[in-house]
Order: C-alpha cells, then sequence, then structure tokens
C-alpha cells in the first residue's frame, strides 16, 4: 500500500520548472525512494544474478549477440522496428525528437540512482563474464538505463498505438533482455529499469508540458501506420 501511495504521489505530483529551452522540467522522481536497492554483494540475490549471466553467456548464439549489439543504441525506433521496416526517424521528425527528449529525461533521472547505488557491472563483479562490448568508466550497473529508456518508451508508444500495445511491450521485454546477453547489465539491473521506466511513462503521460509533443508524435505515428487519426479508447 506504502508504494503504491508513493507512484501515485510521484505521477500526479506538480509540473516542476521552466527550462532555459522553454520547455518545462518535471519534478524529479526521486528512483532511490521508488526502487528497492540491488542485491548485497554476497548474497542469494546476488549469486543468482551472476549466475543468469553466465548462463546467458554460454547460451548466447552468434544471431543473439548480433541482435543484442545493435539494441544498445538507445532509440526508440529499435523498438517500433516491430511494426514496420519504414518506420524511420528520417520519416517521422516528431517522433524522433519526442523521444530524443524522452531519452535526455530518463538519463538524468538514471544517473541519480546509478550514482547513489555505485552498483558495479557483471565484469567488475567476475572476471568470468565477457561482455560483447566495454563500458564508459563510472557508469554504474543498478538500475539499467537503456531497460528504463525502453519501458518508459514502451509505455507512451502503447497510448499512442494501443491497437499495437502487445507487440509494443514484447519488443520492449526483449530490449531490456538484451542487456543481460551483452554481459552489461544483471537481471535485478533490467527489472529495476522496468520499474523505473513505468513510473517516468505514466508520469509523462500526466506532465502537461509533454502534451503537445506528445500529440504531434502520436498523430505522426499513427499517420505512419495508416491508423485512424485519434486511438480508440
Amino acid at each position: 500500500m506504502k508504494r503504491t501511495l508513493l507512484l501515485l504521489s510521484l505521477l500526479l505530483a506538480g509540473q516542476g520548472a521552466l527550462a532555459a529551452d522553454g520547455n518545462t522540467v518535471p519534478t524529479p522522481v526521486a528512483l532511490v525512494d521508488l526502487l528497492p536497492p540491488p542485491p548485497a554483494a554476497g548474497s542469494t540475490g546476488a549469486r543468482h544474478d551472476l549466475d543468469v549471466v553466465l548462463a546467458t553467456q554460454h547460451a548466447r548464439t552468434a544471431a543473439e549477440s548480433a541482435a543484442a549489439k545493435a539494441d544498445a543504441e538507445r532509440s526508440v525506433f529499435r523498438l517500433v522496428d516491430v511494426l514496420g521496416s519504414d518506420l524511420q526517424a528520417s520519416r517521422l521528425p516528431r517522433t524522433a525528437a519526442f523521444f530524443k527528449r524522452v531519452a535526455a529525461l530518463d538519463k538524468a533521472e538514471v544517473k541519480q540512482a546509478k550514482d547513489y547505488w555505485q552498483h558495479p557491472r557483471p565484469a567488475v563483479v567476475s572476471a568470468q563474464v565477457q561482455p560483447l562490448a566495454a563500458e564508459k568508466p563510472g557508469d554504474w550497473s543498478y538500475p539499467s538505463g537503456h531497460a528504463t529508456f525502453g519501458y518508459t518508451s514502451a509505455v507512451l508508444l502503447a497510448n499512442m498505438l494501443p491497437e499495437k500495445r502487445a507487440a509494443i511491450f514484447a519488443r520492449a521485454d526483449l530490449y531490456a533482455e538484451h542487456r543481460i546477453v551483452m554481459g552489461a547489465h544483471f537481471p535485478s539491473d533490467v527489472e529495476a529499469g522496468r520499474l523505473a521506466g513505468t513510473v517516468l511513462g505514466g508520469r509523462l503521460l500526466d506532465d502537461p508540458s509533454w502534451r503537445a509533443d506528445y500529440a504531434a508524435a502520436r498523430a505522426e505515428l499513427r499517420q505512419a501506420l495508416a491508423l485512424p487519426g485519434q486511438p480508440p479508447l
């Protein structure tokens, strides 16, 4: 009950301050107060996290590795590829601009949480982990920024395109899961990203300062997919 009330208070909080570019900045979501802490070193949860990363590493195929590397790009167009190959940034400038703004907000919110917990990446925890790409020094593991962005975007896309909701969330799941395939994140990082993204996506849907850009992106996407102008209730 306490967590439910906290989620509601975050989503219904005030509009925030005015940024230099004229956009209203939402009041920051205190992810450190919302998310559970990462598993402590040596705990059962930490051992399970590492076991899953190593098992995924052992089982990953060349095709899965290539798909995971492609999903390292933090772009909404990685997520909407499931809806059609014609959905490209060059053809959807309003959608691209809206989700670029989403990505910047997500990154700032997640960085605060990462810096607070300073949870090490899998390759730092165990030399057995062989990541598919090197991560930036000082970029911590918990929560996963890619997973957060994937689920924030999925919440927004699913409300723009409710007819495609199942496919959108399935693609977000795969996008997040690829962070484990990459050896870049633990399952607990990805789960924390799912929770964080769900809250952030809901918050943006409720924020008046995002409505005009959201509506423009929705109209553009629906037109590109030959869907009716207004989504069904």
